[in-house]
């Protein structure tokens, strides 16, 4: 087949959705495909407009960007590239630039399909003026990606309950899955901790130092658990500023027991996940988590998650059966969860091998979205 992915940014821009897009592509061109990507030039401005990474041929086009990513307008198509195409799949409906691209296949006769993601999630966002504005333009996206998509599909239960309950659409369910090094790869915690000199107890964030994601949340629950709980330390993967949080660890005098490591490899993220007693996932409101990979890499390496009870994630995590829940922004019940599990490395053990049965590896994922493309 020849499939054309559409997606507002790619590699090299990392982020939870960036990774998912690539690799899903990289995978179908493994088992044979003719896998295209057509994305804007933002992020990758010393990238070629076109070239190959790993069998998939990417075309960045011109756009035009207002305010947000999601407000990124496409001047180009490659009509070429999607008018021969079996199927062009677009990623996410709030992407203004994945559904011009999909209007485009459509008015050509092509294919469609669209992971629909994050759906009706803007009403509890902390930006006020996002939460009375934001809804109005989602809903219009959504209705406008419905109307354009023969295939729809969703990464999350909660936006698989809610297109059929409030739209009266059908959607298929596929999540994101993970590599097989991250499945079979043999346990680095050793490597890891000799590598960073960390041998104290240690919880684990990966993602994006981003103010809704709750990094702040988390500094506060470190400051609140080590009273209890005092060689207890939270190491922090992810790009993004550190300064303001490295500031607020030191007003808070825990500074020694919050390490930053920055942006790190996979074989490291494993290495850490590893070692750490819980992933922390301390996130502020339902749009930013529409599934969340890292879950799945912790579960992959029989680790707990510690997680807010927003967006998808009360779908996947259930309290004390795979992990623990807590309320968003609450410093001093994730802080609890945190002692809970450094004292009880049992309950952790358990809760992490539960999880383990909910993982589906890239390959499958692949086959799933392969046979959802034929019919």
């Amino acid at each position: 087949m020849k499939i054309v992915h559409v997606s507002t940014h790619y590699y090299p821009v990392l982020g939870g959705l960036e990774r998912a897009i690539q690799s899903l592509a990289e995978e179908l061109a493994r088992m044979g495909h003719e896998v295209h990507v057509i994305t804007s030039g933002f992020g990758a401005e010393d990238r070629p407009k076109e070239e190959v990474i790993n069998g998939v041929y990417v075309h960045r086009v011109k756009a035009l960007r207002f305010l947000s990513p999601d407000l990124t307008y496409p001047l180009e198509y490659v009509e070429k590239v999607i008018r021969d195409a079996d199927i062009v799949h677009g990623h996410s409906q709030n992407s203004l630039f994945t559904v011009k691209v999909v209007e485009k296949a459509k008015s050509l006769g092509v294919k469609t399909a669209m992971y629909f993601m994050a759906v009706d999630a803007l009403y509890d966002h902390p930006n006020y003026l996002v939460r009375l504005l934001g809804p109005f333009y989602a809903n219009h996206m959504l209705n406008k990606a419905i109307a354009l998509s023969n295939l729809r599909l969703v990464k999350s239960f909660r936006d698989l309950e809610i297109l059929r309950s409030r739209y009266g659409v059908t959607a298929f369910h596929v999540p994101d899955g993970v590599s097989e090094e991250t499945v079979n790869a043999p346990n680095m915690a050793e490597e890891f901790k000799e590598r960073y000199a960390i041998r104290e107890p240690f919880v684990l964030y990966i993602g994006r130092l981003h103010r809704l994601k709750g990094v702040d949340v988390l500094i506060k629950a470190v400051s609140i658990a080590v009273k209890k709980h005092p060689k207890l330390k939270a190491v922090i993967i992810g790009p993004g500023e550190q300064k303001p949080y490295r500031k607020l660890a030191q007003k808070l005098g825990v500074e020694s027991n919050i390490i930053f490591l920055g942006y790190v490899d996979e074989m490291t993220k494993i290495g850490a996940l590893d070692a750490s007693i819980a992933l922390l996932l301390p996130s502020l409101c339902d749009y930013v988590e529409v599934f969340s990979i890292v879950i799945s890499e912790a579960w992959a390496r029989r680790k707990p998650v510690i997680a807010s009870a927003v967006g998808e994630i009360p779908y996947r995590v259930k309290h004390m059966v795979n992990g623990l829940l807590v309320p968003p922004k609450d410093p001093k019940a994730l802080a609890e969860a945190m002692i809970m599990l450094a004292k009880n490395r049992e309950l952790a053990t358990r809760l992490g091998v539960e999880g383990k049965k909910e993982v589906m590896t890239w390959s499958e994922v692949a086959l799933q979205i392969l046979n959802m493309y034929k019919v």
